[in-house]
């Protein structure tokens, strides 16, 4: 297996650095992650002032969640370290530096092989204070991207419904829970929020007109709109990104049906007719399936049809509850929740034609509506295994369970797209 690293990035202002293509051969193809050296990033000769946050930190959290690396921590660049870092298998290592220049911070970053000391790669930026998270998040994205030749995940976003300031609130937040902020313009009660609109939008359900009905908002400082409306019960919407439709549940004389609408206001088509309840849609990544909760046998479980209702087929079996629905960017899986024997939800995944199923979560609380990374490589959900709803995250198979959400009473996420 080899890896190639190149140059081709910007952020702000940015002047051109060293590029040179280094091939690394790595001597276990079969590794599950890649191990890279870190080494905390210093002041420039004669820089006084720290920096307002650990920025080598926060790039190190991304790559050792990321799934694909691991990351070897070390003080200082000496021969003792690059021995350090060979022992372990380290092929490359992170360092940098910084120093202020007015109003802003020069960030230098720079991939190095350990056996040569010779630069593979290496970023300047120039950013102002506040800006530090996002550079940091920027350059991991580059390394996963260089490395691995799939976009990273660490500039994406979270949007979440909080009950942090008394009623139920749409917040967004950076994927690692940093730099959360509301978003919903009401007071009223808010669900079940989507991204839409290539990450430039927030769909929700509200209770501002009284009834449930689905409201729209364009961020960050958009007008909150009427998606929506009708004297029923509109709820729960996912947004396909191939064409822009939404899919939704509504209310009809008394059940709840499934409905996709193109446009804002625009003439829904329904496509379920089930005398059962129909809810909790989620577009496959091609956008020409829907996988449904309905209880239409009995129990709610797991459903798939095509995008015009048809060619209905039944994919959950087990459990006692199955719902929240979540389809894997990459297609082979769909996440969701299911209520066992001593009634907690656990988090569990199926591939699209039901076979292997697998369960990630294990009876610690309960773990509800999961939502996959763009890069279907891990999954967000919230859990109140500590006693109260916050969110957490993992990677597709069940590992590296972290907690990103430490104020309370924070459920039903959803992960941005790319």
């Amino acid at each position: 297996m080899k890896f190639l690293f190149g140059v081709s990035f910007l952020f702000m202002m940015w002047s051109s650095l060293w590029a040179t293509d280094v091939y690394i051969e790595t001597l276990h193809p079969n590794e599950a992650r890649l191990p890279l050296g870190y080494i905390e990033f210093r002041p420039v000769d004669g820089e006084t002032r720290k920096l307002p946050l650990d920025f080598g930190k926060v790039i190190a959290d991304d790559l050792n969640f990321s799934g694909r690396v691991k990351i070897i921590e070390a003080l200082r660049a000496d021969s003792l370290t690059m021995n350090y870092f060979m022992h372990n298998e380290a092929y490359a290592y992170i360092s940098g530096d910084y120093a202020y220049q007015g109003a802003n911070v020069v960030i230098r970053c720079f991939l190095k092989d350990v056996e040569t000391n010779e630069q593979i790669l290496g970023k300047k930026y120039i950013a102002q204070r506040n800006q530090l998270r996002q550079v940091a998040h920027r350059f991991s994205d580059e390394l996963i991207y260089q490395l691995f030749g799939e976009k990273g995940i660490a500039q994406t976003q979270i949007v979440f419904v909080s009950k942090q300031s008394g009623t139920k609130a749409i917040y967004t937040m950076d994927y690692d829970g940093a730099n959360y902020q509301k978003a919903s313009a009401n007071t009223s009660l808010n669900l079940l929020p989507c991204w839409m609109r290539d990450n430039k939008a927030i769909m929700y359900t509200s209770y501002k007109l009284g009834r449930p009905q689905l409201f729209f908002k364009a961020l960050p400082n958009g007008i909150e709109t009427v998606f929506q409306i009708s004297k029923f019960m509109n709820t729960g919407a996912t947004y396909n990104p191939v064409d822009g439709e939404v899919a939704y549940t509504s209310s009809v004389k008394g059940n709840t049906e499934i409905f996709r609408v193109s446009e804002a206001g625009g003439k829904p088509v329904r496509l379920t007719y089930s005398k059962a309840m129909e809810t909790s849609p989620s577009w496959s990544p091609n956008g020409y399936e829907i996988v449904f909760t309905s209880s239409r046998a009995g129990p709610p479980m797991l459903y798939i049809m095509d995008r015009d209702g048809s060619n209905v087929r039944r994919l959950t079996y087990e459990g006692n509850y199955n719902t929240s629905p979540a389809w894997s960017p990459k297609g082979d899986k769909i996440a969701f929740c299911s209520m066992g024997a001593g009634g907690k939800m656990n988090i569990f995944t199926i591939s699209p034609t039901g076979a292997n199923l697998r369960k990630l979560t294990f009876d610690s609380g309960s773990n509800e509506h999961p939502s996959w990374s763009p890069d279907g490589r891990a999954i967000v959900f919230c859990s109140n295994r500590l006693g109260r709803k916050e969110i957490y995250q993992m990677q597709e198979d069940g590992s590296g369970q972290r907690q990103v959400t430490f104020f309370g009473q924070n459920m039903a996420p959803d992960w941005s797209f790319y």
